[in-house]
């Protein structure tokens, strides 16, 4: 039975493992987005962690939106998810992501236009509730989204004005929504996958490598990891591949200081249980 392979805490793996896979590993879990009463009763007692909501139907929600409406309605959604999971007995940590600046969609019909001072009032209102169960809300950096652009378009000429951009998607920004929120228990969750996609941002090689780091340069502000492996020198890196770990192209040295972070730590993809042990297998030797 696995239970530390040489990090701090238990690893977690998705819902998708299994009940008995994630028990027989010795594998805690994070419940999902849409969790279920279901998988609060088969799960509930090795869920370390939740996932917040993303979407109503198909519109994105925006804590930080310019519409008070729809912003009102994006935090309900994020306290009610609060309510699901809040007694959940080793339950710890709330991973939300910071609110889309501008999204477009053609689904979108609100919400497209987020605020950054709104955001921050969205944070710290979410935070506030989840101290009074003990928990910590940890924010995830953000994907850059490159739907919709050619392969062959090199990163200086892609114009971002008319597509989604994130808030907190360059670590210089998800770090300083940390510092700003100015919260005891906000944290940060870094998506090694989602790192790499911004990273594509950058033509050097040299320069990507830098940037992936840049997200693990505040261990102290790191305290969960959707752990994933991407593609950080080829097209295929632009997308959130969620590679299984030491198949794609980050940093080894990326992976290991991942690995000694004082921070929950989840491989966030299952696709078979062979690949999940070869996963497991292969942090230890790092």
């Amino acid at each position: 039975m696995v239970k530390t392979v040489g990090t701090k805490y238990p690893l977690s793996a998705p819902p998708d493992t299994g009940s008995d896979s994630l028990r027989r590993l010795g594998l805690h879990t994070e419940l999902g987005v849409d969790v279920t009463d279901d998988e609060i009763i088969s799960l509930g007692d090795i869920a370390v962690s939740g996932h917040t909501p993303l979407y109503d139907g198909e519109i994105r929600l925006n804590i930080g939106a310019i519409d008070a409406d729809f912003r009102r309605m994006s935090i309900d959604k994020m306290l009610a998810y609060t309510d699901k999971v809040k007694k959940l007995p080793i339950f710890k940590q709330l991973n939300m992501h910071p609110a889309p600046k501008q999204w477009v969609d053609e689904n979108q019909i609100k919400g497209c236009e987020g605020d950054y001072g709104l955001m921050m009032d969205g944070i710290r209102e979410i935070a506030d509730y989840a101290s009074r169960w003990g928990l910590d809300l940890v924010l995830e950096n953000n994907t850059n989204r490159w739907s919709g652009i050619s392969d062959d378009l090199h990163e200086n000429k892609v114009d971002w004005s008319n597509r989604t951009v994130m808030f907190g998607s360059s670590p210089e920004e998800w770090i300083q929504i940390c510092e700003d929120v100015e919260r005891s228990n906000v944290a940060l969750c870094l998506d090694s996958s989602h790192a790499c996609t911004y990273a594509h941002k950058f033509p050097d090689h040299k320069q990507r490598e830098a940037v992936v780091m840049a997200y693990v340069s505040r261990p102290d502000l790191l305290k969960h990891v959707h752990w994933n492996d991407n593609y950080l020198y080829d097209v295929r890196g632009r997308e959130d591949s969620h590679a299984v770990l030491g198949k794609g192209t980050l940093p080894v040295e990326l992976h290991r200081t991942i690995k000694g972070l004082d921070a929950t730590l989840m491989i966030e993809h299952f696709y078979t249980i062979k690949d999940l042990e070869e996963e497991i297998e292969y942090i230890s030797r790092l």
